[in-house]
């Protein structure tokens, strides 16, 4: 069963395990990203009804992983809807994020989505549990905010139970998301925190072996650019193909499984627009 859904107090938003926030955000390593970052993000975030959910994670968590009682910790949970996905496949998750504004948006996420999650204000770089307290650890949108991301990855090893998960999902290097992503951080107008970084899937599968984990799976998402409306123009064509009545159902079978096979082969991996590994710590 998930932990009950805690009341939005004051307690909460002063950090109630002790979060150093003005720590958090001189800290050398977080080059950009600022602790003021985030709060000015989420106070305007251009969404507030939005709940990110990212089908590729649930999907390869559950593949591999009994979720049914099992203690999960999110980092940088942000709208909460990752957290409350696997909350309702019966996990014990706990979302922890830095900022007031982000941690409102995840109470408020598991009040529409009736799920009952864990919120903690923490710093990412000094965990408020004890070692091997989680099953798993999993984060998107996370790690790319830090120049220096290795030490979170230890950090995150350290509250993970003997053969405990981690899932890292981030931006993959090699796409046209990418250039875009640096003209905007160059010109001082990207929108999430201000600066990020990328990564390959060599890199991201060495820096996880390095820390103390055995790869288990790996995926690619997402396509770029936007060009000229390119993905929205072929997102509303999907729509239309779904309505027709003229295809039958392993026409769909078939699609699904292409995607699937493109998102799991080195092409997808070496391409799309975001990256997944999952690790089992050894």
């Amino acid at each position: 069963m998930s932990r009950p859904l805690p009341a939005v107090t004051e307690e909460l938003k002063l950090g109630r395990i002790g979060t150093d926030s003005k720590q958090a955000q001189h800290r050398g390593s977080l080059r950009q990203t600022t602790h003021t970052d985030w709060e000015a993000y989420w106070r305007s975030f251009e969404a507030p009804e939005r709940i990110n959910y990212t089908p590729q994670i649930i999907d390869t968590l559950g593949a591999h992983i009994d979720l049914q009682g099992c203690r999960i910790l999110e980092i940088g949970a942000g709208t909460g809807g990752n957290s409350s996905a696997l909350a309702s496949l019966g996990g014990a998750v706990t979302a922890l994020d830095l900022v007031w504004p982000a941690l409102q948006r995840i109470v408020t996420t598991g009040r529409k989505t009736g799920v009952g999650l864990d919120v903690v204000q923490g710093d990412a770089w000094h965990l408020p549990f004890r070692s091997g307290a989680f099953d798993l650890i999993f984060h998107q949108g996370f790690l790319e905010h830090f120049a220096d991301p290795w030490g979170l990855v230890r950090e995150q090893r350290r509250v993970l139970r003997k053969m405990g998960y981690l899932l890292i999902d981030v931006p993959q290097r090699y796409n046209l998301y990418t250039i875009y992503k640096k003209r905007r951080i160059s010109r001082g107008d990207w929108d999430y925190g201000g600066w990020e970084t990328e990564f390959s899937y060599r890199q991201l599968r060495h820096m996880v072996t390095e820390c103390g984990f055995r790869p288990v799976e790996s995926y690619g998402r997402g396509v770029f650019p936007t060009l000229i409306s390119a993905r929205n123009q072929l997102k509303r064509l999907e729509k239309l193909l779904l309505k027709a009545q003229g295809f039958p159902a392993v026409v769909w079978r078939l699609y699904d499984g292409l995607w699937h096979r493109l998102e799991h082969s080195n092409i997808g991996r070496n391409t799309l627009m975001c990256i997944g590994i999952l690790a089992q710590k050894v």
